[in-house]
């Protein structure tokens, strides 16, 4: 009889405590659906491969669709010496973007460093970014965005991506050419 006592004990303390394992897992499950479901779009300012321009983009790095994607400028920025568009007046800004894929980017060239200093005295733009997950659920997030992180930046010369060295060396070839002809015209 105390044997039955003993193992009844050990087998309901057992099943609470792969009851409490399961509802862990059960909690955990869900957070992880709710991630996968979950976009994130972000702004940041990056620079071209030759790191002569810089450039605006936004970046679904969620792994779930934004709907319906509104950007308002709070501090807004007149592209290329300012015979450009304002940032308000791009598409995404003015349009909005109904979908947003995960993984998703678009990018806007603004201008060269130089230029940037010289055109936004404060060295700065700043945006509010708001979406929908798919389920309604609106999202919303300010960033602001200083120009002067660019700078300090290590560059490598010939750049790492391919993409990069064929532009770097086809302008390497066409400057030995240039030479070459011109030694030839002589």
């Amino acid at each position: 009889m105390r044997v039955e006592i003993v193992l009844s004990i050990v087998l309901a303390t057992s099943t609470v405590f792969y009851t409490l394992i399961n509802l862990f897992m059960l909690i955990e499950s869900i957070k992880v659906r709710k991630q996968k479901l979950s976009p994130l779009l972000v702004a940041y300012i990056a620079s071209t491969e030759d790191h002569s321009i810089h450039v605006l983009k936004f970046k679904n790095i969620g792994e779930g669709l934004a709907k319906n994607v509104r950007v308002v400028v709070l501090k807004d920025y007149k592209q290329f010496g300012g015979n450009g568009s304002l940032i308000s007046e791009f598409g995404i800004v003015k349009n909005g973007f109904n979908f947003f894929p995960p993984q998703y980017e678009l990018q806007f060239y603004l201008d060269n460093p130089v230029e940037i200093f010289k055109n936004c005295p404060d060295g700065r733009i700043s945006l509010e970014v708001s979406y929908n997950n798919i389920y309604g659920k609106k999202f919303s997030e300010v960033f602001i965005l200083p120009f002067n992180q660019m700078f300090g930046l290590n560059y490598s010369t010939p750049p790492e991506t391919y993409i990069g060295k064929i532009s770097y060396y086809m302008k390497k070839i066409n400057e030995s050419l240039k030479v070459i002809r011109d030694n030839q015209m002589k």
